[in-house]
């Protein structure tokens, strides 16, 4: 009956472990389909939170353990320079394999930007621009120069994500010396569809490499 006992007792706890293992990876998963909220907001100051369930993370201003973690991978990367792969193409591929290799990858961020954005929902879009330089002729450029720069992001924005709330306002005053901008941006995304376009986008940067790898071998041959 011992051993007996001793079996049942090492079932019982391989049991318990394994509940505890799906429990956790269940919590994750769980977590991955929370949706994360993010927080922009500038009236004189910039402020940006990350918001998830109850839980409030200030990524700007950085909480000062972040702002020295900051700081010290800083440090290290100068400590250790290395050598960056566009580098190492060019000395032993030359100019035309550079730039085969950047237009690869930006057709990888394209198609990544382009999933990041579609996973991303716009709850609020908020802008306000007063234009003033104290000049009535640098006021009129300065106006349309903003417009020329924010009406066609907000056009991209609109095309690309799904927006909720806007309201975007450009206005000029020529009796002030000095403008104005206030600002109101909130979205959220789910964890898992923004991991998965990350991970995409690293699936197509492997595969890239990996057939040039393939290639240069091939031509050894």
């Amino acid at each position: 009956m011992k051993p007996l006992s001793a079996l049942r007792w090492n079932e019982v706890c391989l049991l318990l472990i394994l509940k505890i293992i799906l429990g956790v990876i269940a919590a994750l998963l769980a977590l991955l389909l929370v949706p994360v909220r993010l927080s922009a907001v500038f009236d004189g100051d910039l402020k940006v939170s990350l918001y998830l369930l109850l839980f409030k993370l200030r990524l700007y201003p950085g909480p000062a353990f972040f702002e020295r973690m900051r700081l010290k991978g800083q440090r290290k990367r100068k400590e250790e320079p290395e050598l960056p792969r566009a580098e190492k193409v060019l000395k032993e591929e030359g100019v035309r394999a550079v730039i085969e290799y950047y237009l690869q990858i930006g057709r990888l961020l394209k198609s990544a930007a382009e999933r990041l954005m579609r996973a991303i929902t716009v709850d609020r879009l908020y802008l306000d621009v007063l234009v003033a330089s104290g000049d009535a002729a640098q006021t009129a450029i300065d106006y349309g120069k903003i417009c020329a720069v924010v009406y066609p992001i907000q056009a991209l924005i609109e095309s690309k994500m799904r927006v909720r709330r806007r309201a975007i306002n450009i206005s000029t005053d020529f009796l002030h010396d000095s403008g104005e901008l206030k600002a109101d941006i909130r979205l959220h995304a789910v964890p898992i569809r923004v991991l998965w376009a990350i991970l995409l986008f690293f699936i197509g940067y492997a595969g890239n490499t990996t057939d040039d790898s393939l290639e240069k071998i091939a031509q050894r041959q």
